[in-house]
């Protein structure tokens, strides 16, 4: 019995396959009826190994759009012409610029648009052509192949120089230094009792000489002190002797003139003590930080100095007391003579 055979269900079933097939390819390609398209032509001096029709365009990474041809430029021979195919909306600016990036470890490559500030206008056509040219950029890849020969001969260079310092004879040198440092560290812990002991000694004498320049420093203060004191003794002794010079001039008019002199004299060296003192004072005053390296050579012959002046006062204040007791025998002496009574 022969088979019949539906041939409408057939025909169906192979117009669905072809539909879906359609579809299919449609959606591989990724085919948009409602998008536009802008072409671009972009002219590299440099060779285009590795861009071929279908290679993918993307605008700082996203796929806008794809190669559409690449042939020779027939105004340039040296030059290639690429032509894109991107996306209308695909924001190409008068200052953009295209790469060709490598894809990968597979070899392909890609063209890569950069750039194009919010401000530049539009990239438009000239008059006169169809497409609008988009300036050729440097790729990172490029970049590092033109900086290539620098960065050997620096190698190179650097090579050289530690060839030069790994000679034999600095070797030698390393190798003596490296034995000296293993002397010197060895001989440090052999010795590390001692300079503990150095350290302290130093830490002792370092608190020794702050407890010294504190004691210098009460000392320049005594100083200080006493010299107002000798000051004040000094004006005190020149007040005496201007009380003493007025009792002679009303007790002894003979002998006026040689008291006068003697007065003066006595007025010119208390002045003169006072200005000593004086002048004393400021420079211990202005030279405190000298006085302090002094202190170990000039001290002693200082405070002789003190001393002597202390005396110097106390004299002078018990001949004024003696003035004041007694001028006339102090100016004459002892020349009076008694009176005898006769028998």
């Amino acid at each position: 019995m022969e088979t019949r055979a539906n041939y409408i269900m057939v025909g169906l079933f192979v117009l669905l396959l072809a539909f879906g097939l359609l579809g299919f390819v449609l959606w591989l390609a990724k085919f948009q009826f409602d998008t536009d398209f802008a072409r671009y032509d972009i002219i590299f001096e440099s060779a285009v190994t590795g861009v071929k029709e279908g290679s993918p365009v993307r605008y700082n990474g996203v796929r806008v759009g794809e190669v559409i041809s690449v042939d020779l430029d027939d105004d340039r021979p040296t030059a290639i012409r690429v032509r894109i195919e991107v996306e209308k909306r695909t924001p190409v600016r008068s200052d953009s610029e295209a790469v060709l990036e490598l894809e990968g470890l597979t070899g392909g490559r890609y063209v890569l648009l950069t750039g194009g500030s919010p401000d530049a206008p539009p990239l438009e056509p000239p008059p006169g052509q169809t497409y609008a040219e988009i300036p050729p950029g440097t790729s990172s890849f490029e970049q590092v192949l033109e900086g290539a020969p620098e960065v050997l001969d620096n190698v190179n260079l650097l090579l050289r120089r530690a060839q030069a310092l790994l000679s034999d004879r600095n070797l030698k040198n390393i190798e003596g230094l490296i034995a000296n440092l293993g002397a010197v560290t060895g001989a440090i812990a052999k010795n590390s009792g001692n300079i503990d002991s150095l350290i302290a000694d130093a830490s002792a004498t370092m608190e020794n000489l702050r407890d010294a320049t504190g004691s210098l420093e009460t000392m320049a203060g005594s100083l200080e002190t006493n010299v107002g004191t000798l000051t004040e003794r000094a004006n005190t002794t020149l007040s005496s002797f201007e009380s003493m010079a007025g009792s002679i001039d009303r007790e002894v008019t003979l002998t006026a003139e040689d008291a006068r002199e003697l007065i003066s004299s006595l007025q010119v060296t208390a002045e003169n003590l006072t200005s000593a003192s004086n002048q004393l004072e400021i420079m211990i005053a202005e030279n405190r930080e000298p006085i302090r390296d002094f202190a170990n050579s000039g001290l002693y012959e200082l405070t002789n100095l003190l001393t002597e002046a202390r005396d110097l006062v106390v004299v002078l204040n018990r001949v004024t007391t003696e003035v004041q007791r007694d001028p006339a025998r102090f100016i004459f002496g002892d020349q009076q003579q008694g009176y005898e009574a006769q028998q």
